[in-house]
């Protein structure tokens, strides 16, 4: 009887030690893939090495400054052992730029190829944010687009759509600096601008 309640009294803690252990590991695999430049196996030698499944990824890049930099969640994120190419599903990211804006960027799923330096979002993906100095917020909606996480900078070579207030442009192809909050439309631009 005494070691029955002994053990429900403890159970708690051990539930917590037990979530903490499971996001140390999260952290240690994260801080592998996202820090250490690792060479793409020619023959094959990653067939052995695990590939990891996670669910609730909530994870946090701060800059050296300690400001929060950039904010991912998402439902799940798979690792395929052989390329080692992260898939993440229902992604959502927050990027604080260092002049005080922030995006929001969400999509259907995401790719992060070897190494981590660029994220390829696909799938309803929409862009949200005030470029410049723009009192309103600005959305782009594209099917696809390409974060580079070092430079800053998003990308697209697909058909976007971006609306601020009444306005809606249209364009094939866009360029975003997330520093400087400036947004280029490549190419065939047309629009509708309303009062």
């Amino acid at each position: 009887m005494r070691l029955a309640a002994r053990i429900a009294r403890h159970t708690p803690v051990i539930a917590r030690l037990l979530l903490l252990a499971g996001f140390v590991a999260l952290i240690a695999a994260l801080v592998q893939w996202r820090v250490v430049d690792r060479e793409v196996a020619v023959d094959g030698d990653n067939a052995d090495s695990p590939g990891y499944f996670l669910t609730g990824v909530d994870l946090q890049e701060f800059g050296a400054d300690g400001e929060l930099r950039i904010g991912l969640q998402s439902f799940s994120a798979n690792q395929d052992p052989i390329s080692s190419v992260v898939r993440l599903a229902d992604v959502a990211v927050d990027y604080h730029a260092p002049s005080g804006q922030t995006w929001h960027l969400t999509s259907n799923e995401a790719r992060v190829p070897q190494g981590g330096r660029t994220v390829e979002f696909e799938g309803e993906v929409l862009l949200a944010g005030r470029p410049g100095s723009e009192p309103e917020v600005a959305e782009l909606h594209t099917p696809r687009l390409t974060l580079d996480t070092l430079g800053e900078v998003a990308n697209t070579r697909s058909p976007v759509e971006l609306a601020f207030g009444n306005h809606r442009l249209r364009a094939v192809g866009m360029h975003a600096d997330l520093k400087t909050g400036s947004l280029r439309l490549e190419s065939d631009v047309n629009g509708q601008f309303t009062q």
